[in-house]
């Protein structure tokens, strides 16, 4: 199955959250949590076999990599959307949006 995702669509979506995120009340969210498990990019999209090689993701970390980009010490990398998902999946399961 392949879908297409126009550029302009993945645009407002991303557009919609960060304008919830300037009228939330919030300044600051907490990451309570820190380590989750990590499905292999080889194994993460194969729902026929259970996955072998799991490994764990921080969340702290995830975060101390991406303020490179944002205190400006390095330019956005791809591998940054997998860091800042993580933080957003977090994020969600946290009911953040009754929030904002």
């Amino acid at each position: 199955m392949e879908i297409k995702i126009q550029k302009e669509d993945l645009k407002k979506i991303i557009l919609i959250l960060i304008n919830k995120l300037e009228i939330s009340a919030e300044d600051s969210f907490v990451l309570d949590e820190d380590l989750y498990w990590n499905i292999l990019d080889e194994e993460l999209y194969d729902p026929y076999k259970d996955p072998k090689n799991l490994t764990m993701g921080s969340l702290a970390d995830d975060w101390a990599f991406l303020q490179n980009v944002v205190e400006g010490n390095r330019g956005m990398i791809d591998y940054d959307l997998v860091k800042i998902a993580a933080i957003l999946k977090f994020l969600a399961k946290k009911n953040l949006n009754s929030e904002l």
